[in-house]
């Protein structure tokens, strides 16, 4: 089982960890133009955060169905979900493209961002069109975690973050294009993705769409009934990073420099542990079909332990190197200061979230998702009272991690009795 396990995880560390790279590139690049050009481009992410994250069902869901289809030897259920999928990534991103003004004119006034109004209309208005590209990225990735397959995914998401990074790195730094330039290479790199991700279907063997079996009624409403509750749970899980930015906002643009290096930070070492996530999804997914819940057991067990050595790893690096990791973001000596004074709210995030991230992978796989609904709801409840009675961004943000994990942790000790946290 452990190589099952790495087989799957350490592909999807690999093809996760550029997935920040991307996003940490396009950070370094504004934030050594200017503190202002820093904290536009942590806000005008956040709106599109909001957006994916808000639509992250369409892979979540997708892997968890195809995973237990494949498991169960269903090859036609495999191929109808695909079809499902893209169906449904289409028809919300052309709802998207429909609404943007507003969605941009609601989300300035959220984020607290009149300040940085005229950059983050000037990213927005460019990367927009990338959505598309981006939903059916979703769709084409979790299809192929759902039949183990950890390459594709792999290839795609290295094809999509390297060349975002050197698309935006070629517009800021040669075509002197400041934030646009940034957006334009995220919107190419998105379709650059999609590309891949089609190519590589051509090995697979795919029924004849027969609408009455593809949009059967049954299975569209449990396709939504899945999905309804994923999209509840990463609306409140995208909210909750969006009140982290207004709250770090209202503090001045130099603690929100600081909140945004914290949120790079935080999120090296989430899709560093997310490696580990994506193999459970796939392997619990396929032996809660098939019904072997023996293996299903060792794959949680596994996916534990695996993820709590990220944690450790990440946070031992940043205990040794944090300094010179937040000049890799930001040139202000004064952000940096500061950075040091929260230092041990960097090192101990890992070590607060890993457990949300693992079992959140294990629920994917069972389709479980009403429990990563009341996690998430859960996890922002307390983020929200702890902040308003106690303060303290940083650790209460953190505490929104760690419930969701304890959460999810009970609720899989009271379903499979034999459940250990190893």
């Amino acid at each position: 089982m452990h190589k099952n396990i790495l087989r799957l995880g350490i592909p999807n560390i690999l093809s996760n960890i550029t997935i920040p790279l991307s996003s940490s590139i396009d950070t370094a690049l504004m934030g050594h133009l200017s503190a202002k050009h820093l904290g536009a481009i942590a806000l005008g992410s956040m709106v599109f955060i909001f957006l994916y994250g808000s639509f992250n069902f369409l892979k979540m869901g997708t892997t968890g169905m195809s995973a237990q289809s494949y498991g169960a030897g269903d090859k036609k259920e495999v191929s109808y979900t695909l079809y499902r999928a893209f169906s449904l990534a289409i028809l919300l991103a052309l709802v998207v493209f429909a609404f943007q003004t507003p969605i941009k004119e609601v989300a300035i006034y959220f984020l607290n961002a009149d300040e940085y109004r005229e950059f983050i209309s000037e990213y927005f208005d460019i990367r927009v069109y990338a959505v598309l590209g981006a939903f059916v990225n979703f769709v084409l990735i979790g299809w192929y975690f759902g039949v183990s397959n950890s390459l594709v995914p792999l290839m795609m998401t290295l094809t999509i973050n390297l060349s975002n990074a050197f698309f935006s790195y070629i517009f800021v730094y040669h075509q002197n294009m400041g934030i646009s330039g940034v957006a334009l290479g995220t919107l190419i790199s998105q379709y650059l993705g999609v590309i891949v991700g089609l190519w590589f279907l051509r090995k697979y063997k795919f029924y004849k769409v027969i609408y009455s079996k593809v949009f059967q009624k049954s299975k569209i409403l449990n396709f939504f009934h899945i999905n309804k509750n994923l999209f509840i749970r990463t609306i409140a899980l995208t909210l909750a990073l969006n009140i982290f930015y207004s709250f770090a906002s209202k503090d001045g643009s130099l603690f929100l420099a600081v909140a945004t290096v914290f949120m790079q930070f935080l999120t090296w070492s989430a899709y560093g542990i997310d490696g580990f996530a994506n193999a459970s999804e796939s392997l619990v997914g396929k032996f809660f079909g098939a019904k072997d819940f023996t293996n299903m057991q060792k794959v949680i067990n596994l996916s534990l332990f695996y993820g709590f050595v990220i944690a450790l790893i990440f946070a031992i690096i940043y205990f040794l190197f944090l300094e010179k990791l937040a000049y890799l973001f930001v040139s202000d000596k004064d952000v940096i200061e500061m950075v040091r004074d929260y230092k041990w709210y960097f090192i101990l995030a890992p070590l607060f979230g890993f457990m949300s991230y693992i079992y959140d992978g294990i629920m994917v796989g069972l389709t479980e998702s009403k429990v990563l609904r009341n996690s998430v709801l859960a996890g922002f409840l307390v983020f929200l009272c702890f902040y308003y009675f106690f303060g303290g961004l940083f650790f209460s943000f953190s505490l929104f991690f760690l419930i969701r994990g304890v959460y999810q942790m009970v609720y899989l000790r009271g379903k499979f009795e034999s459940c250990s946290l190893w």
